[in-house]
């Protein structure tokens, strides 16, 4: 799995969007699922599981996001009813339009790659 240093936080959106209408705790709830499902560590493409279709349990995700389960079930039921995570059978977490949000990563991934990799060949060194 990839994993990002980084992920979009529209900030529009998050400052005057719908989000607002949330309290801050679900809104941080909100912001801790975004980072999961961009870290690569339980999964990728704005999943968070710990394999095909089989997410982490409600208490799993409570210990890694530090927070009361009441907290975790309250954010879970207002992004489900606003659309912005769908939960499988066996409870892995999808984020809703990953790909919208966070297509710059992926467009940015073939430079990260070259500068990770080896270093352009210096132009007095190209056979005419």
């Amino acid at each position: 799995m990839g994993s990002r240093k980084w992920i979009k936080l529209w900030c529009k959106q998050w400052t005057e969007g719908s989000i607002r209408e949330e309290e801050p705790a679900v809104r941080g709830v909100w912001a801790d699922l975004l980072a999961l499902a961009g870290s690569g560590q339980y999964g990728s493409s704005g999943e968070i599981k710990l394999q095909n279709g089989i997410g982490l349990t409600d208490k799993q995700l409570c210990e890694i996001l530090n927070i009361k389960p009441s907290l975790l079930r309250r954010a879970k039921k207002r992004f489900i009813d606003s659309q912005r995570i769908n939960i499988s059978p066996k409870n892995a977490i999808t984020i809703s339009n990953w790909f919208n949000y966070q297509s710059e990563y992926d467009r940015q991934k073939p430079y990260r790659e070259r500068k990770g990799g080896q270093p352009p060949e210096p132009i007095d060194a190209i056979d005419d």
